[in-house]
């Protein structure tokens, strides 16, 4: 039978860990830029869209109007 002890076994040193660890700016900024981009793709597709109730103008043109 064996004997289970609770040591812990470190694999990498701290530096390989904070290399790990660490996002990259690049998936932050890629990131942001399409959650940006779906959001203005909503936006223009919501404002251009035909208002109901209406002569068939988009919600842009019935308040501007």
């Amino acid at each position: 039978m064996k004997k289970s002890t609770n040591i812990i076994i470190e694999l990498h040193s701290e530096k390989v860990r904070n290399l790990l660890e660490a996002t990259p700016p690049s998936f932050v900024r890629w990131g942001t830029i399409i959650i940006v981009a779906i959001f203005f793709a909503l936006f223009l597709v919501v404002c251009l869209m035909p208002y109901p109730y209406s002569k068939g103008e988009s919600i842009l043109l019935h308040i501007l109007m």
